[in-house]
């Protein structure tokens, strides 16, 4: 029973290693009911942690459209996507 796994996956660009991560472990994870968070790093951002802030903000979006649907948030959810990135 895991609490959570992290994943680094590195490469020349262009070499489908997101749609491989996508295919492999993203449709699985969500057919089992796991929620699946990525994120891509930018080097032309100039920032080490733009592929963690990338996935934190997938996870926000993925939990308010969660807990909206549930009738939780009024105001659509993207604020908590803010906070994080």
């Amino acid at each position: 029973n895991h609490v959570g796994e992290m994943i680094f996956v590195s490469g020349t660009s262009g070499t489908g290693k997101s749609a491989l991560i996508q295919k492999g472990f993203g449709d699985p994870a969500a057919n089992s009911g796991y929620i699946f968070a990525s994120g891509k790093f930018e080097d032309k951002l100039l920032s080490p942690l733009s592929a963690f802030s990338d996935a934190m903000t997938c996870l926000a979006k993925y939990i308010a459209v969660e807990h909206n649907k549930k009738g939780g948030l009024s105001s659509g959810g993207s604020s908590i996507a803010t906070l994080i990135r």
